[in-house]
Protein backbone atom coordinates (compact mmCIF):
# COMPACT_ATOMS: atom_id res chain seq x y z
CA UNK A 1 0.00 0.00 0.00
CA UNK A 2 3.25 2.30 0.97
CA UNK A 3 4.69 1.96 -2.25
CA UNK A 4 1.40 2.23 -4.49
CA UNK A 5 1.10 5.70 -2.53
CA UNK A 6 4.52 6.36 -3.53
CA UNK A 7 4.03 5.68 -7.05
CA UNK A 8 0.73 7.89 -6.56
CA UNK A 9 2.67 10.66 -5.80
CA UNK A 10 6.06 10.61 -7.98
CA UNK A 11 3.32 9.99 -11.03
CA UNK A 12 1.44 13.05 -9.63
CA UNK A 13 4.61 15.24 -9.52
CA UNK A 14 5.98 14.02 -13.29
CA UNK A 15 2.36 15.26 -14.46
CA UNK A 16 2.43 18.73 -12.83
CA UNK A 17 6.18 19.15 -14.05
CA UNK A 18 5.31 18.07 -17.38
CA UNK A 19 7.73 15.21 -17.56
CA UNK A 20 4.71 13.14 -18.41
CA UNK A 21 2.71 14.12 -21.33
CA UNK A 22 -0.72 13.23 -21.96
CA UNK A 23 -1.70 12.23 -25.99
CA UNK A 24 -1.26 15.54 -28.06
CA UNK A 25 0.77 16.99 -25.64
CA UNK A 26 4.54 17.14 -25.71
CA UNK A 27 6.70 16.99 -22.68
CA UNK A 28 8.32 19.41 -19.93
CA UNK A 29 5.63 21.76 -21.66
CA UNK A 30 7.26 22.04 -24.81
CA UNK A 31 5.80 22.90 -28.00
CA UNK A 32 6.38 22.18 -31.62
CA UNK A 33 5.28 24.77 -33.93
CA UNK A 34 3.37 24.46 -37.20
CA UNK A 35 5.94 23.59 -40.55
CA UNK A 36 4.03 26.87 -41.78
CA UNK A 37 5.58 28.63 -38.93
CA UNK A 38 8.61 27.19 -38.47
CA UNK A 39 9.48 27.84 -42.44
CA UNK A 40 8.71 31.60 -42.25
CA UNK A 41 11.22 31.85 -38.97
CA UNK A 42 13.46 30.12 -41.03
CA UNK A 43 13.56 32.07 -44.33
CA UNK A 44 13.64 35.38 -42.07
CA UNK A 45 16.87 33.95 -40.34
CA UNK A 46 18.02 33.14 -43.68
CA UNK A 47 17.55 36.63 -45.13
CA UNK A 48 19.46 37.89 -41.53
CA UNK A 49 22.73 35.32 -41.51
CA UNK A 50 23.25 36.51 -45.00
CA UNK A 51 23.71 39.96 -43.80
CA UNK A 52 26.00 38.37 -41.08
CA UNK A 53 30.43 38.18 -41.78
CA UNK A 54 32.10 36.26 -39.75
CA UNK A 55 34.06 39.31 -38.84
CA UNK A 56 30.84 40.64 -37.34
CA UNK A 57 30.49 38.27 -34.56
CA UNK A 58 34.31 36.97 -34.28
CA UNK A 59 33.11 34.43 -31.34
CA UNK A 60 33.12 30.66 -31.52
CA UNK A 61 33.71 27.35 -30.10
CA UNK A 62 34.94 23.93 -31.61
CA UNK A 63 34.54 20.41 -30.62
CA UNK A 64 35.14 16.90 -31.84
CA UNK A 65 36.36 13.50 -30.78
CA UNK A 66 37.44 10.09 -31.25
CA UNK A 67 39.93 8.84 -29.60
CA UNK A 68 40.89 12.34 -28.67
CA UNK A 69 39.33 15.34 -27.98
CA UNK A 70 40.12 18.73 -29.46
CA UNK A 71 37.87 22.07 -28.24
CA UNK A 72 38.53 25.50 -28.93
CA UNK A 73 37.02 28.57 -27.19
CA UNK A 74 37.36 32.23 -28.18
CA UNK A 75 34.89 34.56 -25.96
CA UNK A 76 35.39 37.75 -24.36
CA UNK A 77 35.89 36.47 -21.11
CA UNK A 78 37.76 33.12 -22.33
CA UNK A 79 39.78 32.17 -24.75
CA UNK A 80 41.44 28.50 -24.58
CA UNK A 81 42.06 25.60 -27.02
CA UNK A 82 42.44 22.20 -25.83
CA UNK A 83 43.56 18.86 -26.97
CA UNK A 84 43.39 15.65 -25.08
CA UNK A 85 45.56 12.81 -25.93
CA UNK A 86 44.63 10.68 -22.52
CA UNK A 87 42.94 12.28 -19.47
CA UNK A 88 46.57 13.05 -18.30
CA UNK A 89 48.21 13.89 -21.32
CA UNK A 90 47.10 17.10 -22.92
CA UNK A 91 47.70 20.35 -24.18
CA UNK A 92 46.01 24.04 -22.95
CA UNK A 93 46.79 27.19 -24.76
CA UNK A 94 45.49 30.34 -22.35
CA UNK A 95 46.78 33.79 -22.35
CA UNK A 96 49.58 33.83 -24.52
CA UNK A 97 51.31 30.39 -23.77
CA UNK A 98 51.10 27.03 -24.97
CA UNK A 99 51.38 24.05 -22.37
CA UNK A 100 51.64 20.30 -22.46
CA UNK A 101 50.88 18.38 -19.48
CA UNK A 102 52.19 14.44 -19.67
CA UNK A 103 53.00 11.93 -17.10
CA UNK A 104 53.25 14.80 -13.89
CA UNK A 105 55.57 16.87 -16.45
CA UNK A 106 54.64 20.37 -17.73
CA UNK A 107 56.43 22.16 -20.54
CA UNK A 108 55.38 25.66 -22.56
CA UNK A 109 56.11 27.47 -24.87
CA UNK A 110 55.09 31.39 -25.45
CA UNK A 111 52.72 31.73 -28.89
CA UNK A 112 50.40 34.21 -29.95
CA UNK A 113 46.76 32.99 -30.77
CA UNK A 114 46.55 33.67 -34.25
CA UNK A 115 49.58 30.58 -34.50
CA UNK A 116 47.02 27.97 -33.78
CA UNK A 117 45.04 28.73 -37.00
CA UNK A 118 41.66 28.70 -35.83
CA UNK A 119 40.36 31.27 -37.19
CA UNK A 120 40.31 30.48 -40.63
CA UNK A 121 39.07 27.57 -40.24
CA UNK A 122 35.92 29.21 -37.96
CA UNK A 123 35.69 31.58 -40.82
CA UNK A 124 35.48 28.67 -43.52
CA UNK A 125 32.52 26.57 -41.71
CA UNK A 126 30.58 29.96 -41.00
CA UNK A 127 30.72 29.86 -45.14
CA UNK A 128 29.81 26.96 -45.25
CA UNK A 129 26.96 26.99 -42.63
CA UNK A 130 25.66 30.30 -44.94
CA UNK A 131 25.98 28.04 -47.98
CA UNK A 132 23.64 25.20 -46.87
CA UNK A 133 20.90 27.88 -46.45
CA UNK A 134 20.29 27.75 -49.89
CA UNK A 135 19.96 24.31 -49.89
CA UNK A 136 16.42 22.47 -51.06
CA UNK A 137 14.87 19.66 -49.21
CA UNK A 138 15.83 21.38 -45.79
CA UNK A 139 13.87 19.12 -43.20
CA UNK A 140 12.29 21.92 -40.42
CA UNK A 141 11.52 22.04 -36.63
CA UNK A 142 10.95 25.11 -34.25
CA UNK A 143 10.09 24.37 -30.88
CA UNK A 144 9.44 26.27 -27.98
CA UNK A 145 11.25 24.93 -25.04
CA UNK A 146 10.22 26.40 -21.85
CA UNK A 147 12.76 24.82 -18.96
CA UNK A 148 16.05 26.08 -21.21
CA UNK A 149 17.52 28.99 -19.10
CA UNK A 150 17.58 31.57 -21.82
CA UNK A 151 16.65 31.25 -25.64
CA UNK A 152 13.53 28.90 -25.40
CA UNK A 153 12.88 28.85 -28.99
CA UNK A 154 14.81 26.73 -30.97
CA UNK A 155 14.55 26.35 -34.49
CA UNK A 156 16.96 23.01 -36.09
CA UNK A 157 17.37 23.05 -39.76
CA UNK A 158 18.48 18.85 -41.04
CA UNK A 159 20.54 19.18 -44.90
CA UNK A 160 20.25 16.63 -47.34
CA UNK A 161 23.77 15.34 -48.07
CA UNK A 162 25.25 17.90 -50.66
CA UNK A 163 28.68 18.93 -52.64
CA UNK A 164 29.69 22.51 -51.26
CA UNK A 165 32.43 24.22 -53.48
CA UNK A 166 34.02 20.82 -54.08
CA UNK A 167 33.59 19.19 -50.76
CA UNK A 168 31.14 16.33 -49.95
CA UNK A 169 29.24 17.49 -46.58
CA UNK A 170 27.73 13.77 -45.60
CA UNK A 171 25.41 15.10 -42.72
CA UNK A 172 24.70 19.32 -41.40
CA UNK A 173 22.06 20.76 -39.43
CA UNK A 174 21.92 24.33 -38.30
CA UNK A 175 20.55 24.85 -34.42
CA UNK A 176 19.33 28.33 -33.81
CA UNK A 177 18.42 29.81 -30.72
CA UNK A 178 15.74 32.15 -30.48
CA UNK A 179 14.38 35.19 -27.70
CA UNK A 180 11.00 35.90 -27.41
CA UNK A 181 11.18 38.51 -30.40
CA UNK A 182 12.23 35.31 -32.64
CA UNK A 183 16.19 37.39 -32.74
CA UNK A 184 19.02 35.12 -33.05
CA UNK A 185 22.85 35.53 -31.32
CA UNK A 186 23.75 32.29 -31.31
CA UNK A 187 24.07 29.47 -34.48
CA UNK A 188 25.39 26.07 -33.76
CA UNK A 189 26.23 24.00 -36.68
CA UNK A 190 26.87 20.09 -36.53
CA UNK A 191 28.85 18.54 -39.67
CA UNK A 192 30.24 16.01 -41.12
CA UNK A 193 32.59 16.73 -44.55
CA UNK A 194 33.79 13.24 -46.20
CA UNK A 195 37.34 12.60 -44.81
CA UNK A 196 36.61 14.86 -41.69
CA UNK A 197 35.33 13.98 -38.71
CA UNK A 198 32.40 15.39 -37.07
CA UNK A 199 32.44 18.71 -35.76
CA UNK A 200 30.31 20.77 -33.67
CA UNK A 201 31.14 24.65 -34.21
CA UNK A 202 28.87 27.57 -32.01
CA UNK A 203 29.44 31.09 -33.56
CA UNK A 204 27.82 33.86 -31.66
CA UNK A 205 29.17 37.92 -30.98
CA UNK A 206 32.46 37.81 -29.26
CA UNK A 207 31.11 41.31 -27.26
CA UNK A 208 29.67 39.79 -23.42
CA UNK A 209 30.34 36.04 -24.26
CA UNK A 210 31.72 33.27 -22.12
CA UNK A 211 31.41 29.55 -22.22
CA UNK A 212 31.66 27.37 -18.92
CA UNK A 213 33.21 24.05 -21.01
CA UNK A 214 35.58 26.22 -21.31
CA UNK A 215 35.86 27.71 -17.88
CA UNK A 216 36.05 24.18 -16.41
CA UNK A 217 38.85 23.12 -19.10
CA UNK A 218 40.98 25.87 -17.12
CA UNK A 219 39.82 25.22 -13.33
CA UNK A 220 40.86 21.25 -14.26
CA UNK A 221 43.88 22.44 -15.51
CA UNK A 222 44.54 24.52 -12.53
CA UNK A 223 43.58 21.77 -10.19
CA UNK A 224 45.84 19.39 -12.24
CA UNK A 225 48.57 21.88 -12.28
CA UNK A 226 48.11 22.80 -8.33
CA UNK A 227 46.92 26.05 -8.71
CA UNK A 228 43.54 25.59 -6.41
CA UNK A 229 42.50 22.77 -4.31
CA UNK A 230 38.95 23.23 -5.06
CA UNK A 231 37.84 20.85 -8.11
CA UNK A 232 35.57 21.34 -10.95
CA UNK A 233 32.06 21.66 -9.96
CA UNK A 234 29.13 20.83 -11.17
CA UNK A 235 27.73 22.80 -14.19
CA UNK A 236 24.72 23.77 -12.35
CA UNK A 237 27.04 25.67 -9.37
CA UNK A 238 28.88 27.41 -12.33
CA UNK A 239 25.96 28.53 -13.77
CA UNK A 240 23.61 29.70 -10.29
CA UNK A 241 27.10 31.31 -8.75
CA UNK A 242 29.43 32.77 -11.46
CA UNK A 243 30.79 35.60 -9.69
CA UNK A 244 32.23 32.53 -7.55
CA UNK A 245 33.38 30.78 -10.47
CA UNK A 246 35.08 33.95 -11.24
CA UNK A 247 36.64 34.77 -8.35
CA UNK A 248 38.07 30.69 -8.48
CA UNK A 249 39.78 31.31 -12.16
CA UNK A 250 41.11 34.45 -11.16
CA UNK A 251 42.83 33.37 -7.94
CA UNK A 252 44.63 30.81 -10.09
CA UNK A 253 48.25 32.49 -10.74
CA UNK A 254 49.37 30.73 -13.96
CA UNK A 255 52.49 33.18 -14.14
CA UNK A 256 53.99 30.76 -11.78
CA UNK A 257 53.91 27.73 -14.09
CA UNK A 258 56.30 29.29 -16.01
CA UNK A 259 58.85 28.59 -13.19
CA UNK A 260 58.03 25.10 -12.87
CA UNK A 261 57.52 24.69 -16.82
CA UNK A 262 60.54 23.34 -19.01
CA UNK A 263 60.43 25.70 -22.37
CA UNK A 264 59.69 23.64 -25.12
CA UNK A 265 60.01 25.89 -28.24
CA UNK A 266 58.73 22.79 -30.93
CA UNK A 267 55.55 22.47 -29.02
CA UNK A 268 52.91 22.90 -31.23
CA UNK A 269 48.74 22.65 -31.40
CA UNK A 270 47.35 20.42 -33.90
CA UNK A 271 46.13 21.54 -36.81
CA UNK A 272 42.42 21.40 -37.32
CA UNK A 273 41.79 19.79 -40.77
CA UNK A 274 44.44 17.61 -40.32
CA UNK A 275 43.18 16.54 -36.95
CA UNK A 276 39.71 15.49 -38.04
CA UNK A 277 40.89 14.13 -41.01
CA UNK A 278 43.09 11.45 -38.59
CA UNK A 279 40.35 11.11 -36.28
CA UNK A 280 38.10 10.31 -39.56
CA UNK A 281 40.45 7.39 -40.75
CA UNK A 282 40.61 6.03 -36.76
CA UNK A 283 36.76 6.15 -36.94
CA UNK A 284 36.57 4.39 -40.19
CA UNK A 285 39.15 1.66 -39.02
CA UNK A 286 37.69 0.81 -35.69
CA UNK A 287 34.43 0.68 -37.41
Amino acid sequence: MRIKAICIICGLFCFLSGCIALPGQEPFGEKTYSGEKAQAIYEDISSSMYQIDFGDWKGYSVSSDFNSIVDVYKTEEYTLAYYEISGKDYSVWYDGRLYYYTDDKLFYRDMEWEKLETENFAKEKWNLARQLLELEDVKLTCKYIPMASDHKNLLKAEYPAAQIDGQQITFAELLFYLDENGEFNKVTMHCTKEGENYISISFFPYEGSTDLQAERKLWSFGHDLGLTEESVPALSQQEENREWSRKMIDSMDFEVLVERAEYAEDLTFPDLPTLLSEMAKEREAAF
